[in-house]
């Protein structure tokens, strides 16, 4: 299946955290066959253009699987900022290795990367 350029432009950002995140989860991982894992936040998901990313992401995942994980969510309202750092926290909860997102307002998101990238 050939990826549109934004498929593809997304594919190679994951697969980017993805290896970023290598090194850093077998340091810290409990378990040394441990995948990372990578969350993938969207800006909006009513938008084709960013449902055409996210389904790229999707099938680069899925033809990788057995190098990472990834979770995939976004916001409907590509101006819903809260709703879009409510995702990031989640992410956060479910203990990703690394965040790629098509923020909705990058100043607004800059606390909860930040809280992110600590944790």
């Amino acid at each position: 299946m050939k990826l549109p350029f934004a498929g593809r432009l997304l594919a190679v950002a994951v697969l980017a955290a993805a290896s970023a995140a290598l090194p850093l989860s077998s340091a810290f991982a409990d378990d040394a066959a441990a995948k990372p894992k990578v969350g993938l936040v969207m800006k909006s998901l009513a938008n084709e253009f960013f449902v055409t990313m996210q389904d790229g992401a999707k099938q680069y995942q899925k033809d990788h699987a057995a190098d990472f994980d990834m979770i995939t969510n976004g916001i409907k309202n590509e101006t819903d900022t809260a709703a879009q750092i409510d995702i990031v926290n989640q992410m956060i909860l479910s203990k990703v290795n690394a965040i790629v997102i098509a923020p909705a307002d990058s100043k607004a998101l800059v606390t909860v990367l930040k809280k992110a990238s600590d944790a």
